[in-house]
């Protein structure tokens, strides 16, 4: 099979899968899209070649499922691409079925599960003496002991989530036992960790890509100055860095597990001794990856080569200092950050123009995909109550 005329089915709507579906388009491959909606920056994009309405994945997951087996049996489909969380998981947990029909750049899956369980991960790094913090399963066993494990404040997060969702920082262990019984209700099982200072500990990010081999081909590093909320969750701006630390410890943690494709490898520095320390495993590029098309990688490539079993290139050489925002996540981090937080923060807010700065939305070449952003956030989060759970007021 060669590398023209593909066709390629992308499972995903968010604005990560914008730069693959640019990529896609202008190297003449023919790439449906799956949405569970209308209203998103996908639907709104003019580079598919289809667009398909299937239920969503997080709300009715066997839907999902039952609309996907039964398109690749009766479509041919060359590649499946995930660039979100809950498709990568569909994929690698189903991938003997869907390897009969089509082809993925998926890990297997335990292998999956063990960069996607956060309580797994933080073992295996403690174990392998990778820098993280230090990590505990959140029983009631573990509560009756915890003065003893960990100093307050203490973080504490769902086992498997996305995003922000479920974290919460506790400053005290009556606090903490007080809410232990609805989050397990919420959440499910979850994770105790080790509070690194936030005050000097600044967020980075690593866009790795690995063979078949189980090499990294790719790392990119990214420096994450803000986030909404401002307390912690979505980046909204990244910049491109280099970072030998964080390249040589990426690479240990992925070529230790025998992964394969894309992985985003979330760190913290920690200031106390000022080594960059692993906090997480995204199973998938990350929601802000045109930073690396802005940079000269292009990761829908990679995609393909994996997924036909052609070599993956090794790419050292990257544009550094490249500034990629999200406008609308932008808007609400200034408006919901101190002055202090203003002052501070580096590159500048206002630094809206350059060569090296990109939106991860707005595009002359593709006008209309931040409307749908937009109407896709003010469908989601009209209920005050989404809101307040998203911003944690």
């Amino acid at each position: 099979m060669q590398n023209n005329k593909l066709k390629i089915l992308l499972l995903d709507q968010g604005r990560q899968s914008l730069p693959f579906l640019k990529s896609f388009a202008k190297s003449g491959h023919h790439v449906t899209v799956v949405c569970n909606t209308r209203l998103n920056e996908s639907y709104f994009s003019r580079y598919p070649s289809k667009k398909l309405l299937w239920p969503s994945y997080i709300n009715d997951r066997e839907g999902f499922e039952i609309k996907l087996f039964d398109y690749l049996k009766n479509n041919q489909v060359d590649v499946t691409i995930s660039v979100g969380d809950v498709s990568a998981d569909i994929l690698a947990r189903n991938q003997d079925f869907v390897k009969q029909y089509t082809r993925i750049t998926s890990p297997d899956y335990d292998t999956f599960l063990l960069g996607a369980d956060k309580l797994n991960l933080m073992m295996y790094c403690m174990d392998h003496g990778l820098p993280c913090p230090k990590t505990y399963e959140l029983t009631e066993k573990t509560l009756a002991n915890l003065a003893d494990l960990l100093d307050f404040p203490v973080m504490v997060k769902p086992l498997r989530g996305i995003g922000a969702i479920g974290v919460k920082r506790y400053d005290n262990l009556d606090d903490l036992k007080s809410k232990y019984p609805s989050m397990m209700k919420e959440y499910g099982q979850m994770i105790v960790q080790e509070f690194i200072p936030q005050k000097g500990g600044m967020q980075y990010q690593a866009e790795a890509f690995v063979d078949d081999n189980h090499e990294m081909r790719v790392c990119l590093p990214i420096l994450k100055p803000r986030f909404f909320p401002v307390s912690g969750g979505t980046s909204t701006a990244n910049v491109t860095i280099e970072h030998s630390e964080i390249y040589e410890t990426t690479k240990k943690l992925l070529e230790g597990m025998n992964w394969r494709g894309a992985a985003d490898v979330d760190y913290i520095l920690d200031p106390r001794d000022n080594i960059a320390k692993i906090l997480e495993i995204n199973p998938r590029v990350t929601a802000g990856i045109k930073i690396g098309f802005a940079a000269g990688i292009d990761y829908a490539d990679l995609h393909l080569k994996l997924a036909l079993g052609q070599e993956v290139p090794v790419i050292d050489k990257y544009k550094l200092g490249v500034y990629c925002r999200n406008f609308f996540l932008e808007t609400l981090w200034f408006l919901f950050s101190t002055r202090q937080m203003k002052k501070d923060t580096k590159p500048s807010f206002f630094n809206f123009f350059g060569r090296n700065v990109v939106d991860q939305l707005l595009s002359f070449d593709d006008p209309f995909t931040g409307l749908g952003f937009v109407l896709n956030m003010i469908r989601k989060y009209s209920k005050v109550s989404n809101f307040k759970a998203k911003v944690r007021m």
